[in-house]
């Protein structure tokens, strides 16, 4: 479509339609494009380029080719002339067939690049801004062009989009028929609404409540609001417009022609902003969309979720709070633009996987290697061996964690960046692993040197370009403080190990995992060189004991030991954030653990409120009237020793008062100390800790033969599980268990732990009095919020917020729910490969732990036995979470897929 229709005249003095479109082709012809968004047509192969050249906006018709690469050993095909193969779409769809049968001859050891979208090759071809190769004729606009006419040029050669373009935003939420569609015209001011109200609800909005909400969400976003003709729109209602109707159609229709008289009155380039539930479904309500270029918000599933009364003042005041900030958002979206080379409208729901998929993809072809793009997850390596990659194994997360009562100050470090810092200190890791991670350098043994066939050495070439890719990234985001490059390295993992991700390829992922792991590895040696004790760590954050008994002193020596580590040329990329700081911790795993919390701006000295943070998802299955005292008693167990430690702390700071010297404690001193402290916890748990206890129970026994006569527990806790057996039984091993944390007192826990099973009847090694964890579970790693981008593992069975069914996004300004049918295809994919992993394994022998290397050898060399490496009751016991968790969440396709594996086995 052309827009800025001006009136020319020739010479005659009438208007000149023809000399109006000569200077349109000349102008595309000797001016640079500004691509706003490339759509397709009707036709394969054809697309449409909405274009802003010299201030006029062009639909121009490009037409793209299909690419591939033919590897073959012999004589080139005559349907496929050159290894380089360039045809139109509609002929690669009609020879699709014989290129399958092409697979099959030997000669032919791959196709490459026949799963590209056509689009995605457009764009990494012509980026956002282009000019028309000098050779090609001038035509008419809707002749069309070929994309080998058009060069990409850099945003710093000519500028994109550096002049506000016009827009008007489009809104619209919809829950059970009532639904809310609000436009709002940047030029204008204007805000137009329109309520669906289908069962005339007495509620109404004015456009005084309009005028208010979006006052206000204006001063909370610090947005200057817009002005017509120099008057604010705070002087005026003229900008806000309400309209009702009862059904979706009507609303559409209003909409139409709002958007039909707005374009009237304002020609020229105009964007559209659309942020709606469908964005196709509203393109094919609006028929008036189609002539303008789009840009795609994505939505929040929470605006869909109404309240049933007052619903429509709650929506209007969300659909407010999203036009004020659409100019933010579109400025920042054109300024990722600018950086990405990417069109305005062509950016999918995930920018960040998106736009590292377009860096990787044009830094892969500068080094003159082929992509392995493919939109299932299952990277196209040339149409051969495609299968062997569903049989990798799954990356496991290292988690370490040692159990105990931690008395000193302890603190939680957030780690930011070990991809990034693995990624590019992977050669010095390499070089002290003697090449025996990713290789040798494929520059020095090249070509027929290579003795065998590796996946490093394969990936090698790949693995450099990223490495240079993320180096680039690096530097703009050090040197001119770029935030789109410095979110790509935050996001890198999730990039790497991301399905949705174009260029996904789990061999590029393992390796990259291996090299995080020794590094990993390294950082927790150098913290025990540096004096700290490790009690929890993953790939996301580390917590330690730093030894310490005052919080200052913790701080101090916690503020040293970054430094030093940040000093570590292998380190140097890694960023450590204290989160919390704990004046005591019990830690069982990251799921339970209790602590003293110590804030930030803390003064130890005087405190009369203590914060226990009790986190105990073990607690979770005892019964509901038992889980207070299990918390009660455990929080007991950290405040009783701290508070007296507090107390003999400050007993000797007094006596030392009167004293010129500067107080200082020796190391036998400490010694003396903490084993006066654990003597005195010594005394309570043989006194106050047993007396307790033993009350605690006794009333759990009467309690619960009052209930059913029986003392069994017949009832359920509030995550639906069945206890069985006794429920005094139950709590003494749960409580028992956290107490013997602490391996200063295990004796006199133990001591405790016989007395009372005595009490219940039960044999101090029975069987039925060791303790089991209730919850054994499953960790989904890399869950994706569609709205926000966050990426979390989340622990299915043990994550309190999931156990509400609350499975939405954490961040709280977010909170959209997660897509139950992505997690659901995830667990299906893992639970496959997980089946498939276990009748591919390998035999080993019984004695001497060799993988059995003869196919018909009854026994090992040395004389022993074979097994499977899996066990089967292993296998199945992991098939059963599976299983369990299917059942919860009501995943149908899941249940089934276990609960066949299950009775098969």
């Amino acid at each position: 479509m052309l827009g800025a229709m001006e009136n020319h005249k020739d010479a005659s003095g009438r208007a000149g339609v023809g000399s109006y479109f000569r200077r349109h082709e000349v102008s595309l012809t000797n001016s640079y494009w500004q691509i706003m968004q490339l759509v397709p047509g009707s036709q394969n192969g054809q697309f449409f380029a909405w274009v802003v050249v010299e201030g006029i906006m062009l639909k121009v018709p490009i037409t793209v080719p299909k690419v591939f690469y033919l590897n073959s050993k012999a004589t080139i095909s005559e349907n496929f002339p050159g290894r380089r193969v360039i045809i139109d779409e509609d002929q690669f769809r009609r020879e699709s067939k014989k290129l399958a049968a092409l697979l099959a001859d030997p000669e032919i050891e791959g196709i490459y690049e026949r799963k590209i979208p056509l689009e995605f090759n457009a764009i990494l071809q012509l980026g956002c801004v282009c000019k028309v190769d000098k050779t090609a004729k001038k035509r008419n606009a809707q002749d069309g062009w070929r994309l080998s006419e058009l060069h990409m040029k850099t945003t710093t050669e000519c500028a994109y989009l550096e002049q506000a373009i016009p827009f008007f935003y489009l809104y619209h939420s919809i829950c059970e028929g009532r639904a809310i569609y609000a436009a709002y015209f940047s030029s204008s001011g204007a805000v137009f609404v329109v309520v669906v109200n289908p069962y005339h609800e007495s509620e109404s909005i004015s456009p005084y409540i309009l005028e208010k909400y979006f006052r206000e969400a204006c001063q909370a976003l610090s947005i200057e609001p817009p002005t017509r003709n120099g008057i604010s729109f705070k002087a005026s209602l003229y900008f806000f417009i309400v309209n009702y109707v009862e059904h979706v159609k009507d609303a559409e229709k209003n909409l139409q022609r709002a958007i039909s008289e707005h374009r009237h009155e304002h020609q020229g380039p105009i964007l559209a902003v659309i942020e709606c539930p469908n964005t196709q479904m509203m393109k094919s309500g609006i028929q008036a969309l189609e002539d303008f270029p789009c840009v795609s918000i994505p939505s929040n599933a929470r605006d869909n979720d109404y309240q049933l009364l007052v619903w429509q003042q709650t929506a209007a005041k969300i659909g407010m709070q999203r036009c004020s900030a659409s100019s933010q958002w579109l400025s920042e979206r054109i300024s990722l633009s600018r950086y990405a080379h990417v069109p305005l409208g062509n950016f999918q729901s995930d920018w960040l996987l998106y736009t590292a998929d377009v860096f990787y993809s044009r830094a892969l072809r500068d080094q003159q290697q082929v992509l392995w793009i493919s939109d299932d997850g299952v990277p196209d390596l040339g149409g051969i061996g495609e299968e062997d990659t569903c049989f990798a194994d799954e990356v496991c997360q290292p988690v370490i964690t040692y159990p105990g009562a931690y008395r000193k100050v302890s603190v939680e470090l957030k780690i930011h960046n070990l991809a990034v810092d693995a990624l590019l200190k992977s050669n010095q890791i390499n070089e002290m692993e003697g090449g025996a991670l990713l290789g040798f350098d494929q520059d020095v043994h090249s070509g027929n040197e290579q003795c065998g066939f590796d996946e490093a050495n394969a990936s090698a070439a790949a693995f450099r370009v990223m490495k240079q890719l993320i180096q680039r990234c690096l530097a703009d985001a050090v040197s001119s403080g770029n935030v789109f490059a410095d979110a790509i390295l935050q996001h890198l993992y999730r990039w790497l190990c991301s399905p949705q991700s174009k260029l996904h390829d789990p061999t590029l992922h393992r390796i990259l995992h291996k090299v995080m792991q020794k590094v990993f590895a390294l950082l927790l040696a150098e913290f025990r060189k540096l004096g700290a004790t490790i009690i929890f760590a993953d790939f996301s954050k580390v917590i330690i004991d730093t030894g310490k008994y005052d919080i200052s002193a913790a701080k101090a020596y916690c503020d040293s030991l970054l430094k030093a580590l940040q000093s570590r040329e292998l380190f140097e990329w890694i960023e450590l954030e204290p989160i919390h700081f704990w004046h005591s911790l019990l830690f069982m795993d990251q799921y339970n653990h209790g602590g003293i919390l110590a804030e930030s701006h803390e003064n130890s000295q005087e405190k009369s409120e203590v914060d226990i943070v009790s986190n105990w998802n073990i607690a979770q299955y005892l019964p509901e009237k038992i889980q207070d005292h299990f918390v009660l008693i455990v929080s007991e167990f950290l405040h009783t020793p701290w508070k007296y430690a507090q107390e003999q702390a400050a007993n000797r700071k007094s006596s030392l008062d009167g004293s010129l010297c500067t107080p200082s404690i020796t190391i036998t001193a400490a010694e003396n100390f903490e084993a006066h402290i654990v003597q005195y916890l010594k005394g309570q748990i043989s006194s106050y800790f047993t007396e307790k206890l033993l009350g605690i129970v006794r009333d759990i026994v009467l309690h619960m033969k009052g209930l059913n006569g029986s003392g069994k527990v017949g009832q359920q806790s509030v995550h639906n599980v069945p206890h069985k057996g006794d429920a005094a039984l139950e709590f003494i091993k749960h409580v028992c268990t956290v107490l013997a944390l602490d391996h200063s007192i295990q004796h006199d826990v133990l001591v405790l732990r016989k007395n009372l099973l005595k009490y219940v009847h039960v044999k101090e090694f029975a069987p039925e009095a060791e303790f089991h964890d209730p919850c054994p579970s499953f960790i989904l790693p890399n869950v994706i919020c569609s709205y926000c981008n966050d990426c979390r593992d989340l622990d299915l069975c043990r994550d309190s917020a999931l156990l509400a069914d609350e499975w939405c996004c954490a961040v709280p300004q977010c909170g959209q729910p997660y897509d139950l049918e992505v997690m659901e295809n995830a667990l299906l994919q893992i639970v496959r490969q997980r089946e498939r992993l276990y009748h591919l394994q390998d035999l080993v022998c019984c004695r001497c732990r060799q993988v059995k290397a003869a196919h018909l050898a009854e026994q090992c060399g040395c004389a022993g036995s074979f097994k499977c490496k899996e066990d089967v009751s292993e296998f199945r016991s992991k098939m059963q979470i599976f299983l369990n968790i299917a059942i919860r969440k009501k995943f149908q396709l899941l249940q089934e897929c276990t609960s066949w594996i299950l009775q098969i086995n």
